[in-house]
């Protein structure tokens, strides 16, 4: 169920999953992005029944409605983390899977290497029924014209991926304050 406003779990960066399931419900939420981003904002276990982070929101009065679960998509290590996110969001019944290009770690985006692992996530998304919204920012994702020409350039379609194009269904794109954060069935 989509709210006007969602809580972001990302938001208490430094404090405990309970910690911040409690300051979103506290805040007067009902609807929460969680987040499994490794090395960064590790609240949600992706190894982990989801019926055990359902049960713990509803003891705080709270819905997911989207996972962050960002990584290095220039990786295969990032690929592998993006393909758990989306397997995870669809047990748990979540629309949404928001990540990156790079990570936060990563000083240079590899452009190739994206377009190199972004059809493998979007066959898994579409197959799962999950979309995957990329977030703008860093080089590659500067803006959406970036990321559009990106994935309907040349090297593209040379590795025939065409469920990477801009408007295939498992993919739409956002930004940092999306429509994604807070309504799951934002199209464009």
């Amino acid at each position: 169920m989509p709210y006007p406003l969602a809580g972001h779990t990302n938001s208490y960066h430094t404090y405990s999953f309970d910690e911040a399931l409690a300051g979103i419900a506290g805040a007067g939420y009902k609807g929460v992005e969680l987040s499994a981003v490794p090395g960064w904002t590790e609240h949600v276990d992706l190894d982990a029944d989801p019926a055990s982070v359902r049960e713990k929101l509803e003891g705080y009065g709270l819905e997911a409605v989207s996972l962050s679960g960002h990584s290095d998509l220039t990786t295969r290590d990032g690929l592998a983390h993006g393909l758990k996110a989306v397997e995870w969001a669809a047990a748990y019944g979540l629309p949404v899977v928001n990540t990156a290009v790079g990570g936060h770690q990563s000083a240079d985006e590899n452009e190739a290497a994206f377009l190199g692992n972004i059809g493998e996530l979007a066959d898994a998304a579409d197959a799962a029924g999950v979309v995957v919204a990329l977030e703008i920012h860093g080089d590659i994702m500067a803006s959406s014209d970036v990321i559009t020409n990106a994935l309907q350039g040349p090297a593209n379609r040379k590795a025939n991926r065409a469920k990477a194009r801009a408007d295939a269904k498992a993919f739409k794109l956002n930004s940092q304050f999306a429509a994604t954060k807070v309504d799951p069935s934002f199209t464009m």
